[in-house]
C-alpha cells in the first residue's frame, strides 16, 4: 500500500494524522459514519461520533478530541448551542468540557452570509459545506492545527479571533462571470494536479474502507470527479479532464451504484493517478489513455442497453 498523502502545503505528518481524536457530531447516521470512512481511510484511527450536542458534550471528558465537526441543526441541541456551551466552559469551568478552546468545524448546508456570521458569533473555527468532498474535510483539519488562531476570551465573544476571512472551502466551478476560465500558471497548476492526488487518494481508500461502492460513495466519487475536471480544465490538463469526464459519463449512463462496476471505477482513478504522476507523458500517451477509459464506458453503456431492451 502506497504511503498517506497529505494535502499541499501541510505540516502534518502521517503520524500526526493517526493520533488525531476526532469527534464527529450528526443526527443523521450515514453522514457520522461517512466523514468517519473518510477520516479513517486518511489515516485518523481515532474517530467517535454522537447524534447530538448533548450526546457529545457527555463524550468530551472521556474522548478529549482534537477537533471536533459538527452539523448544525440537530435535536436535543444543536451545533450552534453545542459549540457555544463549550466556548462558555473558559469563562465558567465546567467538568464536561475539559478544552474550551477545541477547534469546531460546521459541517452544514447553509452558507448564507447571515449564517456564516452567526456561527463565527457562537465560536466555530471552520466551515465544510454539503455536500463535501474528502479533501475539504481533510483540509479544515489541516487549518486548524496548522494555522491555529488566538483564542479570544471576553465579556463579549469567546472562541477563535474572527478577524481571519472565513473560507467556505469551494471547489467547484467558478460562477462569476468575472472570474478567469483557464489558469496557465505552473504553480497553480502543480497545486491542481497535487489537490486531484489527494482526492484520488482519499477516495480510493474510502472505497476499500467500505467495501465497496455504495450510494453515498458514489455520490461522493461524482461530486470529486466533478471538481477534477474544474480544476483540470483550469490548468489545461485536457487528459485529466477528459477521464474525469469519462467517469461522470459512466455514472450517468449507469444511473446508480448497483448498476456500477468497481473495475470500471478503479480503472478511472488508476488512468488519473498514471496521467498525475507521469509529467513527460507525451500528449499522444496521455490522450490515447484518456481514449481507452471512453471506449470502455461506451461499451458498458451499450451493454446496459441491450440488457434493459
Amino acid at each position: 500500500m502506497s504511503p498517506r498523502r497529505q494535502l499541499p502545503s501541510s505540516n502534518l505528518t502521517p503520524a500526526d494524522v493517526s493520533r488525531l481524536k476526532v469527534l464527529v457530531v450528526d443526527d443523521h447516521a450515514m453522514t457520522v459514519r461517512l466523514v468517519t470512512d473518510v477520516l479513517r481511510a486518511a489515516g485518523v484511527e481515532h474517530v467517535h461520533g454522537a447524534s447530538d450536542g448533548l450526546r457529545a458534550r457527555d463524550l468530551l471528558s472521556a474522548i478529549h478530541p482534537d477537533i471536533i465537526f459538527t452539523d448544525s441543526k440537530m435535536p436535543h441541541m444543536d451545533g450552534l448551542e453545542f459549540t457555544r456551551s463549550i466556548r462558555r466552559a473558559a469563562i465558567h469551568a465546567d467538568p464536561r468540557v475539559p478544552n474550551p478552546q477545541v477547534p469546531i468545524v460546521m459541517v452544514t448546508a447553509d452558507r448564507s452570509v447571515r449564517d456564516v456570521h452567526i456561527a463565527r458569533l457562537a465560536g466555530v473555527n471552520e466551515f465544510v459545506i454539503k455536500p463535501f468532498t474528502p479533501a475539504a474535510l481533510l483540509s479544515r483539519i489541516q487549518l486548524v492545527l496548522t494555522k491555529p488562531r488566538p483564542f479570544i476570551i471576553s465579556e463579549a465573544y469567546v472562541g477563535p479571533d474572527r478577524r481571519r476571512r472565513v473560507e467556505l472551502n469551494y471547489s467547484g466551478p467558478l460562477r462569476r462571470t468575472s472570474d478567469p476560465d483557464e489558469v496557465a500558471d505552473g504553480v497553480e497548476r502543480d497545486q491542481a494536479r497535487e489537490t486531484i492526488g489527494v482526492e484520488l487518494e482519499a477516495m480510493r481508500r474510502l472505497v476499500a474502507a467500505r467495501g465497496g461502492v455504495d450510494r453515498a460513495t458514489l455520490q461522493m466519487i461524482y461530486r470529486v470527479m466533478q471538481h477534477t475536471t474544474f480544476r483540470a480544465r483550469q490548468v489545461r490538463d485536457r487528459a485529466v479532464e477528459r477521464a474525469s469526464l469519462s467517469m461522470l459519463a459512466y455514472v450517468d449512463a449507469m444511473g446508480g451504484p448497483d448498476a456500477c462496476d468497481p473495475e470500471v471505477i478503479e480503472a478511472h482513478f488508476e488512468t488519473i493517478g498514471a496521467l498525475l504522476k507521469t509529467e513527460a507523458l507525451d500528449e499522444a500517451t496521455a490522450a490515447k489513455l484518456a481514449q481507452d477509459l471512453e471506449r470502455m464506458v461506451a461499451m458498458k453503456t451499450m451493454l446496459r442497453r441491450v440488457a434493459a431492451a
